[in-house]
């Protein structure tokens, strides 16, 4: 069962990256750094492709069953995700209630998704295994992130 707090997590970063998000990375990276930077609401683990959170898999298929967002593999083999209307109507009520209780958070998640939401996938992996080496521990694909790191100047 998916966690509220997954839930609200993947809602508020969705809502701050403009109601979508393209590939299945860049998801569950964005969402790795609002998590780690700001609130600190879902537990994440070395994965064989660097930060996972089962809790954020199953709060996917959670908000989908709940009609709150759609998610969809299309023809160029990228995962896309999409806030529909309640799910947008439910994010905005929690931007609502996170302004009211801690606007300093609000901005700083906002900050994170502005600055790494249009950045290649590559580039997220390669900031996330540079700045939180130890979710990298057990990832097969480590060799290639490092080039990557290397080629962003990380």
């Amino acid at each position: 069962m998916a966690s509220e707090e997954a839930k609200k997590l993947l809602l508020l970063v969705l809502e701050l990256a403009g109601g979508h998000i393209e590939t299945e990375t860049r998801m569950q990276k964005l969402v790795f750094l609002v998590n780690q930077e700001v609130f600190h609401w879902v537990k994440f683990k070395a994965g064989r492709y660097g930060p996972y959170s089962e809790e954020l898999s199953l709060a996917v298929l959670a908000l989908e069953k709940e009609g709150k967002l759609v998610y969809i593999w299309d023809d160029d083999g990228v995962f896309k995700y999409f806030l529909t209307e309640k799910g947008k109507e439910d994010a905005k009520k929690l931007l609502s209630q996170l302004k009211d209780e801690d606007e300093d958070k609000l901005k700083k998640a906002m900050e994170i998704i502005q600055k790494y939401k249009d950045k290649p996938p590559t580039y997220l992996a390669a900031y996330t295994y540079k700045y939180y080496p130890e979710y990298a521990e057990k990832s097969i694909i480590k060799d290639i992130v490092e080039r990557w790191i290397r080629y962003y100047h990380l």
